[in-house]
């Protein structure tokens, strides 16, 4: 019978104490909860898209859409102008390309120069050697370009 008394008591003490505290919080002001905000939209319309000129590359511009390039992921679009050539050169992350506009060239190294029009996806898998461009007496060639890490370009010595 002891133990019975204690344990009722001791429950209505567990109770009593419950109901302290609900009386207080009833007291405090209820606490807005902040709600999460809406993902916003990013949206740009072509003539919205800035470019600026890529340093050390006459002919090339870069529109940077998100990310970081100097430390990656980033994603952002390129213009180079009809007859633009880069020199052999490589990157050491992995780089995907899709052409909007012009006419793309790629000549990975020991492989014929490809053309790439519009709606073409190229996928450089980082670390080797090729040159690209934009063919001549085309309009301005637009691409897309991401990568999950930094942008280099690593050039490759003259070939003798």
């Amino acid at each position: 019978m002891k133990r019975f008394l204690t344990g009722v008591l001791v429950a209505a003490c567990v109770c009593f104490a419950g109901s302290i505290a609900a009386a207080e919080a009833a007291k405090e002001p209820a606490k807005k909860v902040a709600k999460a905000a809406k993902p916003a939209w990013t949206l740009w319309a072509a003539p919205d898209v800035k470019f600026t000129d890529v340093e050390g590359m006459k002919g090339a511009q870069v529109a940077p859409l998100w990310g970081d390039m100097k430390k990656g992921p980033w994603g952002s679009l390129f213009k180079w102008a009809p007859g633009f050539l880069s020199p052999w050169h490589s990157h050491s992350h992995s780089v995907r390309v899709v052409v909007a506009q012009g006419t793309f060239t790629i000549e990975p190294e020991g492989q014929p120069l490809k053309e790439f029009g519009s709606g073409s996806y190229l996928r450089d898998p980082g670390k080797t050697s090729h040159r690209s461009g934009c063919k001549a007496g085309g309009p301005d060639c637009v691409f897309f370009v991401e990568q999950n890490g930094p942008w280099d370009v690593i050039v490759a010595e003259e070939k003798k």
